[in-house]
């Protein structure tokens, strides 16, 4: 028995390990990884059990626990600490990461679309060797949906809404204690919008003519066009017929809401969705060119575009072509809905400020309105409902609807506008206020016609652009109000060019605020001479037995008879 315990039994070693050598083995297995420590514990755990009640014995089983609970401990502490030196590097490398982006959208104005005093604003201009910048699309939100995270930013679009309760609630008292009733007014309504589905018909047809006529004899010219690099007379058929389409889609939209005596409301949409549709259809054709007669002068696979890109084109909000946008996953439909509502508020506010604030001032538009005194007068009356018209146009039209019509098509640029209220230039602002028509401008008008005279000349391309930018807004006012009186081009064309060099370089806070008098002047003169000259032309007998004198001439420049304010034709009294 004795000569059996000393050889340990079969198959065993022929010692047994005293407690001091299980304490060692159990020191160095902890230094070892977690996967030996399965087969150290077995080792440990096949020393047999002794079967005598020796003392020595009894007292190998403590050292035996004790070594398995310090295996055990220092395996889990080395595991912990393994997993904490991988997960606190990790965090280390994520942590520097993100405060790198941090720092470089920090300092990227393009993509967040504000500036502050001290820098000129984010502008496209020219590369050191003279080549035009290219736009480019991001994924970005518009400035004021970041800046309303901001509770107090926020708080300023709340005082919006409760001016307008207010106004709403002073024209139900009015109605109430006028008329005994709430609602006389809202005829309005229905005239502006008066003959709709006029309105819905012929966009329909102008929607179809743009994305057939234009699309298809592209795509037929790119077919069979010369490979060379050199026009021939095939190019210039069809170039012909592209400029006779844009000059028929410019006089029928006119043609149509003179014939069928259109209301302003009605008559604002035909003839917005008409300069739309021409800017949209020139910005595919010009850019498709282009890599078309790259195309076959390299004798290269013409790559003709895709009808699905030039249909999502024409609803997605920008007005330069690219073959592929920056899309969003999904649709927040809720986001949609929100600027939806906010837009007919926005309607809503025009209406209240023109019924208010105008209409009492301008109905009855007689000889007295002719004096200086009372001209002056009446543009700083004018001040606070053009500055509250221009605030609202602006909020409805540039930032609700563009990103209600951005997120149902998931397009991710939603840099429609910049801070422009920051400007301390006139350049400024006209870079910042409306950035998709701008970028049409600069890539499509300033661009070709930089290239074509040259930077001696570029001062020619940017008076070009500005008197483009001017005609286009004094025909749309045209339109609407059924009056030649340019005071929009004057104003634009004339004393804009002129503070566009003016305030050349300013960037001191004082020129923000004159920025701002000047806006607020000019929003006073537009309102008060419009409508003087609107309500003039419904009071006033015609200057000139001719037509077209009549038309030149503003009536209320000589106004002075008297006479009732025509009711029974639906026009506003």
């Amino acid at each position: 028995m004795a000569e059996l315990r000393a050889r340990g039994g079969p198959g065993r070693s022929s010692t047994t390990p005293s407690p001091e050598e299980q304490n060692a083995m159990a020191e160095e297995n902890a230094q070892t990884d977690g996967g030996l420590v399965a087969g150290h514990l077995e080792e440990v755990l096949r020393v047999p059990a002794r079967h005598t009640h020796d003392k020595n014995a009894d007292e190998t089983e403590i050292p035996r626990s004790q070594a398995v609970s310090d295996i055990l401990v220092a395996t889990l502490r080395a595991k912990a600490e393994g997993i904490k030196t991988k997960y606190v590097g990790l965090m280390d490398e994520e942590l520097t990461k993100a405060f790198d982006d941090f720092i470089v959208e920090a300092t990227r104005p393009t993509h967040t679309g504000i500036t502050s005093f001290r820098e000129s604003a984010p502008r496209q201009s020219h590369r050191p060797n003279g080549q035009i910048v290219r736009k480019e699309f991001h994924p970005r939100a518009s400035v004021l949906t970041d800046l309303f995270e901001i509770p107090h930013i926020l708080t300023i679009r709340y005082v919006f809404v409760a001016i307008l309760i207010i106004f709403g609630m002073n024209t139900v008292l009015q109605d109430i204690f006028d008329h005994g009733t709430i609602g006389v007014d809202f005829h309005i309504w229905t005239w502006a919008f008066g003959k709709f589905p006029y309105v819905v018909t012929f966009w329909c047809l102008m929607q179809t003519t743009t994305l057939l006529v234009v699309f298809v004899p592209l795509c037929h010219w790119g077919r069979n066009r010369t490979r060379s690099d050199k026009l021939d007379a095939f190019d210039y058929f069809w170039l012909c017929c592209y400029v006779l389409y844009q000059i028929g889609f410019a006089l029928i939209p006119f043609w149509f809401v003179n014939y069928f005596d259109l209301p302003p409301a009605s008559t604002s949409i035909i003839v917005a969705e008409q300069v739309r549709f021409i800017m949209k259809s020139h910005a595919f054709v010009r850019e498709n060119i282009t890599v078309i007669m790259r195309s076959t002068a390299a004798h290269e696979h013409v790559v003709l575009p895709k009808f699905s890109n030039y249909v999502y084109f024409q609803f997605v909000p920008t007005l330069v072509y690219r073959d592929n946008y920056p899309r969003n996953k999904e649709i927040r439909w809720h986001f949609v809905l929100m600027n939806f509502a906010h837009v007919a508020a926005g309607i809503s506010y025009t209406y209240y400020i023109f019924v208010r604030f105008c209409m009492p001032v301008f109905r009855n538009f007689n000889h007295e309105h002719v004096n200086l005194k009372t001209f002056v007068k009446s543009i700083f009356d004018c001040i606070l409902p053009g500055s509250l018209n221009l605030l609202v146009v602006f909020y409805a039209l540039l930032h609700a609807w563009m990103n209600a019509f951005a997120e149902m098509l998931r397009f991710a640029d939603r840099m429609f506008y910049r801070d422009w209220w920051n400007s301390t230039t006139f350049g400024q602002y006209y870079r910042t206020w409306n950035v998709v028509v701008h970028d049409w401008l600069y890539t499509y008008i300033y661009s070709d016609m930089y290239q074509l005279c040259g930077s001696r000349f570029r001062g020619v391309a940017v008076f070009v652009t500005f008197v483009l930018s001017a005609v286009v807004h004094e025909y749309i006012l045209c339109c609407l109000l059924r009056i030649f009186y340019p005071v929009m081009f004057v104003l634009f064309a004339g004393f804009g060019v002129w503070m566009l060099f003016f305030t050349q370089a300013k960037s001191s806070r004082g020129w923000n605020i004159f920025m701002w008098v000047g806006l607020f002047l000019g929003q006073g003169i537009f309102l008060c001479l419009y409508s003087t000259e609107y309500y003039a032309r419904l009071n006033c007998p015609p200057t000139s037995a001719n037509k077209f004198l009549d038309l030149i001439i503003p009536r209320s420049w000589n106004c002075y008879v008297i006479q009732p304010v025509l009711d029974g034709t639906g026009v506003l009294v």
